[in-house]
């Protein structure tokens, strides 16, 4: 007995007459009639009586077909959950990722994904952290990976980790034997720091602000790396991040964290909120979440 049978005997019951199933079918009245005779074989009982009107179920056809009803039914509910699973399968990743994420997260994140989900169609592109979010405000890409805090209320955000801000010196300057900075250490130092294109940029020059003094920026760049290097030529210190400064080049450099609580840097997963997440996105959003976990 097989699904097709099922709904060739159902379609029989529901139009009352084999002359009207086939129509329905597009079968032959003897192909229908060998499906019946089939079923009741295997069955080993009498399905349907003929009478004038065209057919009468039996007692054993009424059974048959309340049975071929729950099995029906219960088998569409398992397609339409295939069909969700190929559609997640599928479907659709298009990430954007501040600069410098990953160096947290690292590419085998990104490559595991791929190689656990490969009918997934996945492309990322990097970029500074404001340009990210305002991409996804725009619908560029439907998941981001961005710094923290996030403006207004239009994201879905899960935190991943909180990184600790650190003032970034050479060795032999004035403030490398501190064991912690603040702010106020900023004040008369040629700074290097990321454009404003990053939020770091206006977070760090309101925080001189509020203390009452304007930062010296003697250059802004896109990204660490050129801060690194200026500060090993001795040429000035910079503001860096924990993970970052980790995965650089720190020979005769010093990380120095800042004393105030809030000096610190969040990654975190975002979705718009007002868009649905695609299936494939939802996968994504869980394997991140594990990911890290």
């Amino acid at each position: 007995m097989t699904i097709k049978e099922l709904e060739e005997f159902r379609m029989i019951c529901q139009r009352g007459s084999l002359a009207r199933a086939s129509k329905e079918l597009f079968m032959s009245p003897q192909g229908l009639s060998r499906v019946l005779k089939n079923l009741e074989n295997e069955l080993e009982c009498t399905l349907l009586d003929r009478v004038a009107s065209g057919i009468e179920l039996t007692e054993s056809g009424q059974r048959l077909y309340d049975y071929a009803n729950t099995v029906l039914s219960e088998y569409d509910k398992l397609k339409k959950e295939i069909d969700m699973i190929r559609a997640s399968e599928e479907g659709t990743v298009e990430l954007l990722v501040a600069y410098d994420i990953l160096r947290y997260l690292t590419p085998d994140c990104i490559l595991e994904f791929q190689k656990k989900y490969p009918n997934v169609t996945f492309s990322y592109m990097e970029y500074p952290d404001r340009i990210v979010e305002k991409m996804l405000l725009d619908k560029e890409g439907n998941v981001a990976l961005s710094i923290g805090p996030f403006a207004g209320d239009c994201f879905d955000m899960k935190s991943l980790k909180k990184c600790s801000l650190g003032l970034l010196v050479y060795e032999e300057h004035s403030l490398a034997k501190k064991r912690e900075a603040t702010i106020l250490d900023l004040e008369g130092e040629p700074l290097y720091l990321e454009n404003s294109s990053f939020k770091l940029n206006e977070f760090i020059q309101s925080r001189c602000w509020n203390h009452g003094f304007e930062p010296d920026i003697v250059f802004e760049t896109n990204g660490f790396d050129l801060c690194y290097k200026m500060c090993r030529l001795k040429r000035g210190i910079s503001v860096t991040i924990d993970f970052v400064h980790e995965d650089m080049n720190t020979d005769g450099l010093v990380m120095i964290p800042f004393e105030e609580e809030d000096m610190i840097w969040e990654i975190g997963l975002l979705t718009l909120k007002d868009r649905a997440r695609e299936p494939s996105v939802e996968k994504f959003y869980k394997y991140i979440e594990n990911y890290h976990n």
